[in-house]
This record gives structure tokens, sequence and C-alpha cells, in this order.
């Protein structure tokens, strides 16, 4: 068995275990659908829900980035890279 990291959903809150090479996961208690994407201008590595259809800003450096259509696990951020949150474009205060 691989190794999990625990990560807080960036909507509710509540930590979940996630295996490490993971590239989403299902939230156990809001059961929203997790995503973990990396900012091209800062490459911080984020956390979002996929509710976000196209875009996000970023949580270190505030940039929009847009959310890829088709995503691939060889080039997928995964689990064990994740080191924040990101928020919903346009920010909301």
């Amino acid at each position: 068995m691989g190794d999990m990291a625990y990560l807080t959903c960036p909507d509710c809150r509540m930590p979940n275990p996630v295996g490490d090479d993971a590239m989403t996961y299902l939230c156990f208690t809001c059961y929203a659908e997790i995503i973990f994407e990396t900012c091209p201008g800062c490459g911080y590595h984020q956390a979002i829900p996929t509710r976000w259809q196209r875009a996000f800003t970023c949580g270190r450096c505030d940039r929009k980035v847009d959310i890829p259509r088709r995503r691939f696990f060889s080039t997928a951020t995964k689990a064990r890279e994740v080191e924040g949150y990101g928020y919903t474009y346009p920010r909301l205060a």
C-alpha cells in the first residue's frame, strides 16, 4: 500500500486521507471532487474543487489560472506535491 497525504478539503476544511500519487479525490465529508493544479506563474501546487470549471486564483500570487480541459496522469500535479489551496476566480473577499 502506498503512502497517504492528509489534505484539508478547500470547500469544507475537513482533513481527508489521499494517496500520494492521486491527481483527484472525493471529499469524505462534503463530497466535493478536488483536483490538484500548479500555477504556471509561481509554481505553487494547490488543491481546488472541480466545480470551478474554467479558472481559479492562485493561492500564492493571485494570478488567474485556467484549468485545462484534459488532464494527464504523467503531467498532473499529485497529492504529495500540494502546498496549499487556490481560490475562486475572480477571488471573493
